[in-house]
């Protein structure tokens, strides 16, 4: 098996199962909301069958290089590689060094994924894809392999020529089976059509990896159906699955016809796990564990801010009102006004204000709200109380584990937020050594601290206690006013340039700056400004957004695209842009993410790297 949809997961899983017995198991993870809920659901399945593993968390290509050096090349016992959002766009054969007993196994969302790794030829890589995109495929895959024979037959009738050997009647008669396979598979076609065929199959291959970066299935999920395929799953595991789909609804890597999909499974084994108890003879699996499916407001945690803050810092009301000027403010406050809330109570903690305005505010938003054009203010999503202690939605879980990830320790210093910070040995082992920091030339301090905050987030989901997260959300509320303060900033000082095709924002000084130096804080500062100007007028275009490292004289790049609507999403072409600006331009360029809308370039080079820049609309 080589590529392996969502029905068969479960015959992956019993590879990796048998295999355990004769050898060991590695999991590379990546370092994002998704990916950590998928770790925390897979460990569990690798545990219930006492499967030894080892989890090694990875920021980029960088990180696998160093890990195939130190891991896997000296491992002669591994035979299982799983690799969790990461890995699915580049040739694993080549990443790492296999020995033949070895199998990888590809959980990953990014597309499109490296067609190499799906070859049939390939039998030492599994890829774990969505049955959604057999289709499309099938069809890229068939091309693949009719160019990738007659590249090897071609490569091989030359080697064969070049070679004087004693055994040249056996090669040619090699060659011509080839030769005669190749001539029955295009028995019926004309030289003419056989030369069609072949560029429409060339074409098709371009179009396939030209055709702009984008996100199927999340990774969670995946392994979420795998669970359940098993007959493993519980309360825990579900919840870990809904925060991980949510993360990638909530930052639009995922749309809504797709998310609803998700979701109706979701509601199916809530019910099945959630069965509420009136008499003495039962009880839930656990009783600090209980899912509700609810509706979530597009308002940022609201349950643990004030309802102004909440509304006033959420990109969805923010730019649909304008609250950068004193008139959108005074919409917010006649709409408050409108809905019988004084600002007194919004501008309390939600907890205290008062219990019938908590109530009614439901009733109040689904009248008054409209009346401001807030019309799509709701989603559906799900809740989970710890007793009587909190309830936390799943918008808040991954806005605490985002913002975590995110937080730099002097973003926390600049925040004047105190962090419990995952501080053990474990978490400070990064696979490179402390000289070794640079990625392509180019530094980052980013590469100190990020394992550090993947396993505080890793622990923010232990499930028995709600204290981490609840940490997360302050720390959050404080980075959200910072994301607001520079978009507003950056919208009244008109400081997005429209260069080429897109809008340009440099980010190079202010209080706020050390905030910006992780690639999860610029995409909700994109998603921020495309949302303000989406609702404003203006002409809908991607956003690049370039944050200053002064240390390193470096800038983290991120691009954008701006979908008509929330909910829509839109293939992102701008990962082979920056190469072919790079190609151009000669920059210092470091294209070490795993997500192509990222690229880090050296600060002497930027300018002329950005003007260079022209995505390809698809």
């Amino acid at each position: 098996m080589v590529r392996i949809t969502n029905s068969v997961y479960h015959e992956a899983y019993d590879y990796i199962k048998r295999d355990s017995t004769d050898g060991n198991c590695i999991v590379f993870v990546a370092s994002d909301v998704d990916s950590i809920c998928a770790i925390r659901i897979f460990q569990a399945l690798l545990k219930s069958d006492i499967i030894p593993h080892k989890i090694v968390p990875v920021s980029g290509y960088k990180d696998l290089v160093t890990a195939n050096e130190k891991l896997v090349r000296r491992d002669v016992d591994l035979r299982s590689i799983v690799m969790i959002n990461c890995g699915g766009l580049g040739n694993i054969t080549e990443c790492f060094n296999l020995t033949p007993l070895t199998k990888v196994y590809i959980i990953d969302s990014h597309r499109p994924l490296n067609l190499e790794n799906m070859h049939a030829a390939n039998t030492q890589v599994c890829v774990f894809d969505d049955d959604s995109e057999t289709d499309k495929i099938t069809e890229v895959l068939e091309a693949y392999d009719a160019v990738y024979q007659e590249e090897n037959d071609d490569s091989e009738a030359e080697s064969s020529e070049e070679n004087d050997s004693d055994d040249s009647e056996g090669r040619a008669r090699d060659n011509r089976a080839r030769q005669k396979r190749r001539m029955n598979d295009d028995a019926d076609l004309s030289r003419g059509m056989k030369r069609n065929l072949r560029r429409r199959q060339h074409r098709l291959l371009a179009d396939y990896y030209a055709g702009g970066a984008y996100y199927a299935n999340s990774v969670s999920g995946a392994i979420y159906e795998l669970i359940s395929q098993l007959g493993k799953t519980n309360n825990e595991i579900l919840w870990l699955a809904i925060v991980g789909v949510t993360s990638k609804y909530i930052f639009e890597q995922m749309d809504t016809y797709k998310y609803a999909e998700k979701l109706e499974m979701f509601k199916d084994d809530r019910a099945r796990l959630n069965i509420d108890r009136n008499d003495n003879n039962g009880s839930m699996q656990n009783p600090s564990v209980v899912i509700k499916s609810e509706d979530e407001y597009r308002f940022m945690m609201f349950r643990h801010w004030s309802l102004y803050d909440s509304m006033y810092h959420s990109g969805y009301v923010s730019s649909k009102l304008g609250v950068w000027k004193d008139a959108g403010k005074k919409r917010l406050n006649n709409m408050f006004a409108k809905m019988g809330f004084s600002l007194q109570q919004c501008q309390q903690v939600y907890t205290h204000m008062d219990m019938d305005l908590k109530q009614m505010l439901r009733n109040k938003i689904e009248v008054v709200a409209p009346l401001y054009g807030l019309t799509d203010i709701c989603f559906p999503s799900f809740t989970r109380s710890y007793g009587w202690e909190c309830c936390l939605s799943a918008s808040d879980v991954v806005y605490a584990l985002s913002t975590i990830l995110e937080t730099s320790p002097a973003a926390a210093i600049r925040l004047g937020v105190s962090v419990n910070w995952n501080e053990n040995e474990d978490s400070q082992s990064s696979l490179e050594n402390v000289d070794d920091v640079l990625v392509n030339g180019l530094g980052s301090d980013r590469r100190n601290w990020w394992m550090r905050n993947f396993y505080t987030a890793y622990d923010a989901l232990n499930g028995s206690s709600p204290d981490s997260i609840l940490r997360g959300l302050k720390l959050c509320m404080r980075t959200q006013k910072a994301i607001v303060r520079q978009g507003t900033a950056i919208i009244d000082k008109r400081m997005a340039k429209l260069i080429n095709n897109f809008r340009f924002v440099n980010i190079r000084n202010g209080p706020d700056i050390s905030i910006f130096q992780h690639p999860l804080t610029l995409t909700k500062l994109a998603l921020f400004l495309t949302d303000a100007y989406r609702e404003h007028g203006k002409k809908n275009l991607p956003f690049v957004i370039s944050s200053l490292d002064e240390e390193h004289h470096t800038c983290l790049l991120l691009s954008s695209y701006g979908a008509p609507t929330f909910g829509e999403v839109r293939k992102n072409t701008f990962g082979l842009a920056y190469e072919e600006a790079a190609e151009k331009t000669g920059a210092r360029v470091s294209f070490d993410s795993f997500e192509a809308s990222i690229v880090q370039v050296h600060d002497g080079d930027i300018e002329h790297f950005v003007e260079t820049l022209y995505y390809k609309t698809r």
